[in-house]
């Protein structure tokens, strides 16, 4: 896990951060005399608590993690115990985020630190272009590292996952493959002949069907016998006939 130094915060979680800290300062003037508790602490609790929270089960990935600054003159009452920290109502462990840092004695306190924690994951790229319903092929796709942070259809790191599958629409080099851009091939099509068949230990029996709907590998079509014109529901099978049960 890799975890960048703090930053300045230029986006717009970093405002609403400060407002809560001036907020808190008011609430919560120290005493004449009392220990002040250091705003490097609090960007600690918070730095601390977004690296347990991100999620890192893959051993290939890489967690970068930016904590905003918060105004140098906050003045808090030191907190008895080291402060703790959890996410902010609403807020994620991907992309811009907002940590909640809160002190309970020997005076309560909270603040909303803002942060940027960005995961990279090495994942399926598009090489070259794909027209919309073309199948992909391995020498279409590479594996690359990028941010996953924002890619909220899913991704593949796998590139068996996307070979064979089918563009959902025109797709360019550099795209990250997700969920949202691809669907399974569809293998047969509606109105189509097809041959339908039947197995069971010692006997196979294929006939001639036409399909009443299109289908991709797996799904359950309906499909009319073409000899006895009963329609019947079978499975699409990988070599594009239709199996029956008997």
């Amino acid at each position: 896990m890799t975890l960048t130094t703090p930053k300045t915060s230029r986006h717009r979680g970093a405002r609403p951060a400060l407002g809560y800290a001036l907020l808190a300062l008011s609430l919560s003037q120290p005493a004449l005399g009392a220990d002040i508790e250091p705003v490097e602490r609090i960007l600690n609790t918070a730095r601390a608590f977004a690296a347990t929270a991100v999620d890192s089960s893959s051993p290939d990935q890489e967690t970068h993690i930016e904590i905003g600054k918060l105004d140098s003159r906050l003045q808090l009452t030191r907190c008895a115990h080291p402060p703790t920290a959890q996410l902010a109502p609403g807020a994620r462990t991907d992309g811009h985020t907002t940590i909640n840092v809160r002190c309970s004695e020997p005076v309560s306190w909270s603040l909303f630190v803002p942060a940027r924690i960005e995961r990279h994951l090495p994942v399926v790229v598009l090489d070259r272009p794909v027209a919309r319903e073309q199948v992909i092929r391995s020498k279409d796709v590479r594996i690359e590292p990028q941010s996953v942070s924002t890619l909220t259809n899913g991704y593949f790191t796998e590139m068996d996952a996307v070979v064979g599958m089918a563009a959902r629409r025109r797709l360019m080099p550099g795209q990250v493959l997700t969920s949202a851009h691809i669907t399974q091939r569809q293998i047969i099509e509606r109105g189509q002949e097809v041959t339908l068949f039947s197995a069971r230990p010692g006997l196979v029996v294929r006939m001639k069907g036409v399909a009443l709907e299109d289908g991709v590998e797996g799904e359950r079509i309906r499909v009319r016998n073409s000899a006895s014109k009963r329609v019947v529901e079978g499975y699409v099978e990988p070599s594009g006939a239709v199996r029956v049960a008997l």
